[in-house]
């Protein structure tokens, strides 16, 4: 297990703008329509890739050529068919049309133990746009959601990796924002990163942050 305890110093291994993240961060990111969300993802996917971190990208339906090609338009050095880059559609988080929270998991739990069998302390980066999610969101579903993205966290801090979660304000509004902040330790917003103090931290809630209307 890598996870960090307030008394021990953690150096960084990664940067969203400027700003130094180390081992165990889930940032959620609120960006405003797909050019400032490449814009967000090109230097984050590659710095890492250039430190030799592995990269993993939950996009959007063709993001694997689309987002290649911007980050080969951006950042040439690392170069447009990065094997370091992996790339996976919204079919992560959908069973037949439906969200899955635990699928989700158990799946990027197989997919860690496969790149990194030796439990070593090789950095990865995720980054999730969770576009996705904007035809289902009702209050069932965000409760699910929110609860993944608590389950999420205690994932990440168990591991050396970074994970951001993207969500559009063009897409999503208050009755999905508000409680999906709680369940983030930091957040990205308006071209600055800040220490969440609305977090409520997984290992001492029983149940998911409640809605906007509560």
């Amino acid at each position: 297990m890598h996870r960090r305890t307030a008394d021990t110093p953690v150096a960084a291994v990664a940067h969203l703008g400027g700003v130094p993240l180390t081992p165990g961060d889930h940032i959620c990111a609120l960006y405003r329509g797909r050019a400032e969300r490449d814009q967000l993802l090109t230097p984050f996917f590659a710095e890492g890739l250039s430190a030799g971190h592995i990269c993993l990208l939950l996009g959007t339906e063709g993001d694997g050529c689309t987002f290649r090609d911007v980050l080969a338009s951006h950042a040439p050095a690392v170069g447009q068919g990065c094997n370091s880059l992996q790339i996976r559609g919204p079919n992560e988080y959908l069973r037949d049309g439906t969200f899955d929270g635990e699928r989700t998991l158990a799946r990027l739990s197989a997919w860690s133990d496969e790149m990194f069998p030796s439990d070593d302390d090789t950095c990865a980066r995720l980054a999730a746009d969770m576009s996705w999610a904007q035809p289902l969101v009702q209050p069932a579903f965000v409760q699910d959601l929110v609860r993944y993205e608590m389950d999420a966290t205690r994932w990440l801090r168990s591991h050396p990796r970074v994970g951001m979660c993207m969500y559009d304000l063009e897409m999503f509004h208050s009755d999905l924002i508000v409680p999906l902040i709680k369940a983030h330790p930091k957040v990205w917003l308006n071209g600055m990163i800040m220490e969440n103090p609305y977090f409520l931290d997984p290992d001492e809630e029983t149940g998911p942050p409640a809605s906007a209307e509560t």
